[in-house]
């Protein structure tokens, strides 16, 4: 038994077991404790008159009252998924702020370099300049799984407890990529990629003959639109090249690990929060109809008014000196 584990009405025994003049030795045998043990003591009690210790309380003292505190325990059994503002509903106390970190690509100084020298290019571009981009980007979503991380309040030792975990089903996991567009005027239809097909012959098939070429050539004015894509690999590839160069479609520069001045990246974030209120797709199929249908409610004046904040990214970019922004 260690010093710090007795009791101070163990402690006030030792010290009275002084008294009628035992010793140390046989004392520490009498409480199982080492002989330092009751040294320390003995010499603490000596110094100071008392065996309490003068130690302060570890860390900050409780804000509730006992009361209040029985009310969040009520709270967090009853459930575990409680918010920290739903929590503090229950009582009059302020809530605590524990943020997640934002998560954003990795820019060395070559990506800021760039990105500073994109935003310096284009910041006196208009929002009519912008919305002659053909905004476009892939997307994946994963079938059969909650991308949330579900978070409960709970004890150490409640970890395997029915009501603190989350949990999974075995139903086939897959994953399905589309691929979408639109510019200020229009919102292409949404393409379906194959896992099987996604070659750089199959993107130009699927995508660029299939969807690209009808969405660019029904434009008033197709010469005005500039292509916009990533730095994907498939991009890059000569035969996308080659192809871009034939229909005469001009692409835009676009510096690397560069999401948030792509506004297709918030349309994504938007189609699978959407998602969440669907019932969970089982089958590629079904997870296909839905993203469709959560596409085809999307109204081009939202798509303008994300295309109205890229004046604004221009600005950020530059006053971060080509590091991250919050878009």
């Amino acid at each position: 038994m260690k010093y710090r584990t007795l009791s101070p009405m163990q402690k006030n025994q030792i010290v009275g077991m002084t008294k009628p003049g035992m010793k140390c030795k046989d004392i520490a045998e009498v409480f199982s404790v080492p002989y330092s043990t009751i040294s320390t003591i003995l010499s603490h009690w000596k110094v100071h008159g008392s065996v309490e210790s003068l130690k302060s309380q570890c860390g900050r003292p409780r804000k509730l009252f006992e009361r209040d505190f029985q009310v969040l325990c009520c709270a967090v059994s009853s459930n575990r998924r409680h918010t920290l503002v739903e929590l503090a509903n229950f009582v009059s106390v302020s809530r605590t702020t524990k943020l997640y970190s934002t998560k954003k690509p990795y820019l060395n100084v070559k990506h800021k370099a760039n990105r500073l020298a994109f935003a310096r290019a284009y910041e006196s571009w208009t929002f009519e300049d912008w919305c002659n981009i053909i905004w476009t980007d892939e997307s994946s979503f994963e079938t059969g799984k909650n991308p949330r991380q579900i978070r409960v309040w709970r004890k150490a030792y409640e970890k395997y407890n029915w009501d603190c975990i989350a949990l999974s089903f075995k139903s086939g996991r897959s994953s399905v990529m589309v691929w979408g567009a639109f510019t200020g005027f229009d919102r292409s239809p949404l393409v379906t990629i194959p896992s099987n097909k996604r070659s750089s012959s199959d993107f130009v098939t699927i995508v660029y003959e299939g969807v690209l070429i009808g969405f660019y050539f029904l434009h008033d004015d197709p010469e005005q639109l500039i292509l916009m894509e990533d730095g994907a690999p498939v991009h890059r590839n000569s035969l996308l090249v080659q192809w871009r160069r034939a229909h005469g479609i001009e692409k835009l520069f676009w510096p690397a690990n560069s999401p948030d001045l792509n506004p297709i990246e918030n349309v994504w974030m938007v189609v699978k929060v959407l998602l969440k209120h669907h019932s969970r797709p089982n089958s590629k199929l079904e997870m296909i109809e839905k993203i469709q249908s959560v596409w085809d409610t999307i109204s081009i004046e939202w798509l303008r008014t994300l295309i109205s904040t890229m004046p604004y990214r221009m600005q950020a970019v530059i006053a971060a000196g080509g590091g991250s922004t919050r878009w």
